[in-house]
């Protein structure tokens, strides 16, 4: 059981942490070890705090052990963040959100959320951290009157993927290699978001 709250500039370290031992344990065998390192490796909450201030359509939940059950294993680095998930509107290739036609309950000009990233501390895979996690994000999203949600998925990452489609998120056909990560397919999912 977790407890899901909004994150703040002060989770930047555990949310750094988080994010490499993720990577170590998920994409272990899908990229070389050197750019695991490389994206990982060092350790910086400031460009994790940095990030706050610097993309402010972006939200991140994190997930914390809920009271009164143990934890499985120490959470990284001290705190108690086991996992997190950034969000926000749809983005182009640079990063930046599409804008695109307004809707009467979304933000101005965005026409489709995305979940920039999910991850959870491996100790704690297969735990339900992750779906509350999602869960909690498509709640989010759909709240704010998004009529879908995207998503980018590394197409080797099966684990991954599985764990996307029994979330009822589909392959759109949408594909773009990543060269900085060593020439890796990344492969887009998207599904509906209900309207309340």
């Amino acid at each position: 059981m977790v407890r899901i709250r909004y994150g703040t500039p002060a989770d930047a370290g555990a949310i750094a942490g988080v994010r490499h031992a993720s990577w170590q344990g998920a994409y272990t065998g899908i990229l070389a070890p050197e750019i695991i390192e490389r994206e990982t490796g060092h350790y910086d909450p400031g460009r994790e705090r940095a990030r706050f201030a610097a993309r402010p359509w972006r939200r991140t939940l994190v997930a914390e052990p809920a009271p009164p059950a143990p934890p499985p294993a120490t959470p990284v680095r001290g705190s108690g963040i086991i996992g997190y998930a950034s969000f926000g509107p749809e983005r182009d290739a640079d990063g930046i959100p599409i804008r695109h036609q307004a809707g009467p309950a979304r933000p101005p000009g965005v026409s489709s959320a995305e979940l920039y990233a999910i991850y959870v501390t491996p100790a704690w895979w297969s735990t339900g951290a992750g779906r509350d996690l999602l869960r909690r994000v498509l709640q989010e999203t759909q709240a704010e009157g998004y009529p879908r949600i995207v998503l980018w998925v590394l197409e080797r990452n099966t684990r991954a993927r599985r764990f996307y489609e029994r979330s009822g998120f589909r392959l759109d056909g949408r594909a773009h290699g990543l060269d900085w990560l060593g020439g890796v397919t990344e492969v887009r999912y998207s599904r509906g978001l209900a309207r309340p």
